[in-house]
C-alpha cells in the first residue's frame, strides 16, 4: 500500500498555507522582521501552529500513514512559503542564513510531527470506523 496520500497532502498543506501565508504578510506590513523589534516572535507562535492544522488534516484524511503524511504536508507549506521568501530577499539583495532556514525547516517538520500526532490520537479505531467488519 501506498503512504502517500495525494489528497491528504495537497490538503494539508493547503490548510497550513491559508494560515502562514496571512500571518506572514501581516508580519511583514507591520515590520515584525526588522532587525530591531523582537515583534518577530509574536508572528511564529501563529505560523508553527499553521504547520501544526496542516498537518493535523492531512493525518486525518490519509488512508495510510498519518504521521508521514502530517509532516511532509508541514514541509511542502514551508517549502512554498520559504522559497518565497528565498526570491524576495534574493531580488532585495538582503543576505540569506542557510542555517536560519535549515532551523526552521526542523521547526516546520516538528511542528508537523505534533499536529499528526494529535491527529491520530483523536482517529477512531479501524474497528470503530466500520462495525460491520
Amino acid at each position: 500500500m501506498d503512504v502517500l496520500d495525494r489528497r491528504a497532502l495537497v490538503a494539508g498543506t493547503l490548510t497550513a498555507l491559508a494560515v502562514i501565508v496571512p500571518v506572514t504578510l501581516l508580519g511583514e506590513l507591520v515590520g515584525a522582521g526588522d532587525e530591531d523589534t523582537n515583534l518577530v516572535f509574536a508572528f511564529l507562535v501563529p505560523v508553527l501552529i499553521g504547520f501544526g492544522a496542516g498537518a493535523y488534516v492531512a493525518a486525518r484524511r490519509a488512508v495510510a500513514g498519518p504521521l508521514t503524511n502530517g509532516a511532509l504536508a508541514a514541509v511542502a507549506a514551508f517549502a512554498l512559503v520559504q522559497g518565497l521568501g528565498l526570491v524576495r530577499r534574493l531580488v532585495a539583495g538582503e543576505p540569506i542564513s542557510l542555517a536560519s532556514i535549515a532551523f526552521a525547516a526542523l521547526l516546520a517538520y516538528s511542528c508537523g510531527l505534533v499536529g499528526a500526532v494529535i491527529a491520530t490520537r483523536r482517529r477512531p479505531s479501524p474497528a470503530r470506523r466500520h462495525p460491520l467488519r
